[in-house]
C-alpha cells in the first residue's frame, strides 16, 4: 500500500460552484496515470467528508474511505454537495437531477485530469448517493459502480423501510412502553397519514413545501427522487458492480440488494458486513431505527469496519489494479 498522498482543493464551476478535495498517490513523476474513484455522499446537508453543518455529526466518513482508497493507488475526488461546505446553492431546495448534474461535472473532471486514467473511472456512492451514482450511469460511460449501504432500490423504498423498522422496534420495547406502544401504533393508519403528506408535497410545484407553515420539506428533490427507478440504470451495466450493506444498518433494506445480480450485465458482488452500521463504522449493538441519533454521539469514535476495507480493496484490486511503480519509487 502507498504510505502518503497528497491532497488540493478544486473549484468545478457549474450552474454552482462546487468544491471538493483531489487526493492523489504521492509520485514524483507528474505524467503518471491512476485509476479514480469519484465519492458520492448521502442525503441530507453533508459536506465533502461525510459531515453535517456548524460542527454536528462529525462522522469523516468520506475523509478516512478517500484516504484509504488512494493509499491503495487511486485518485479519490470527494466534494460538498450543493448547499454544503464551501459549495455554493441551498441544499435543501436542490433536486435530485441537480445533484447528478454536480456529480456528472466531478465524473468530466476527473476524465480530463491528466494523472486519470480515462478507462478506470468508478463512481463510489453512499446511501442515496447510490441513486445519484446509478442515475450518472445513465449519462455517462463508467468503469465500474460502488454501491455503498445502498442501491437498487429508491428514496421510497428506502424511507418505507425505515418506517417499518421504527413502527416495529417501538412495538417491541420492553414494559409498559412497549405495552404503550402496542396499544398506539397503527401502521396502517400512520401509513395512510404519511402517503396523505407525501401526496401533497409531490403534487406541489414547489422546491421546498412547509407543513404547518414551518417544517420545511424539500418537495423538489422527493419528488424527483420518487419518480426514478434506479433498476433501470442499474440494467444497462455492463461492467463491474459491487454492494457493501452493514448487518446493523436500519437506513436501507438489504433484501433489495438480492436483485442486484439479476439486473446488471456485467459481474457483480454482494457483501454484507458483520457488524457494521450505515457509516461503515462498527456497531456491536443491535440495529435500530430508535436510537440512530443517540448512536452518532459515540459512533464518531470508532474505526471504519476492517471488513469493508478488505473487500474494498479486494474488489478494486481485481478489477481495476493500480500500477504500483509509485509505491515502488518511493521505497527504492
Amino acid at each position: 500500500m502507498i504510505r502518503t498522498l497528497t491532497e488540493k482543493e478544486i473549484e468545478i464551476s457549474g450552474e454552482k460552484k462546487i468544491y471538493g478535495t483531489l487526493a492523489r498517490p504521492a509520485s514524483a513523476y507528474t505524467d503518471e496515470k491512476f485509476p479514480a474513484v469519484l465519492m458520492i455522499s448521502g442525503s441530507g446537508p453533508l459536506d465533502r467528508n461525510g459531515n453535517g453543518p456548524k460542527g454536528k455529526y462529525q462522522l469523516n466518513v468520506y475523509k478516512e474511505l478517500a484516504e484509504y482508497i488512494t493509499k491503495l493507488g487511486f485518485i479519490t475526488f470527494r466534494y460538498d454537495k450543493r448547499g454544503t461546505g464551501k459549495s455554493e446553492g441551498d441544499w435543501i431546495s436542490t433536486g435530485m437531477w441537480d445533484l447528478v448534474d454536480d456529480a456528472e461535472l466531478a465524473f468530466k473532471f476527473l476524465q480530463n485530469h491528466p494523472q486519470v486514467d480515462r478507462d478506470k473511472i468508478i463512481v463510489a456512492g453512499h446511501s442515496e448517493g447510490t441513486i445519484i451514482g446509478t442515475a450518472l450511469s445513465e449519462r455517462q460511460e463508467l468503469n465500474g459502480l460502488m454501491l455503498l449501504s445502498g442501491g437498487v432500490g429508491n428514496l421510497h423504498e428506502f424511507t418505507t423501510y425505515q418506517r417499518m423498522l421504527t413502527y416495529q422496534e417501538l412495538k417491541n420495547s420492553k414494559g409498559i412502553k412497549g405495552l404503550l406502544m402496542r396499544l398506539l401504533i397503527n401502521e396502517e393508519k400512520a401509513e395512510t397519514k404519511t402517503q396523505k403528506q407525501t401526496k401533497k408535497i409531490i403534487e406541489s410545484n414547489k422546491d421546498v413545501y412547509k407543513i404547518l407553515f414551518f417544517f420545511k420539506q424539500p418537495a423538489k428533490w422527493i419528488r424527483e427522487h420518487f419518480a426514478y427507478n434506479p433498476r433501470v440504470g442499474l440494467k444497462k451495466v455492463t461492467y463491474p458492480v459491487i454492494a457493501i450493506h452493514g448487518d446493523k444498518d436500519g437506513l436501507v433494506d438489504p433484501s433489495l440488494l438480492e436483485e442486484l445480480s439479476s439486473l446488471v450485465k456485467g459481474p457483480s458482488e454482494t457483501h454484507i458486513i458483520k457488524d457494521m452500521e450505515h457509516g461503515f463504522r462498527f456497531q456491536y449493538e443491535q440495529k435500530s431505527m430508535v436510537n440512530v441519533k443517540k448512536m452518532l454521539k459515540v459512533l464518531p469514535s470508532r474505526p471504519l469496519n476492517p471488513d469493508s476495507l478488505g473487500v474494498i480493496e479486494s474488489w478494486l484490486t481485481k478489477y481495476f489494479k493500480a500500477d504500483v511503480s509509485s509505491d515502488i519509487k518511493e521505497n527504492a
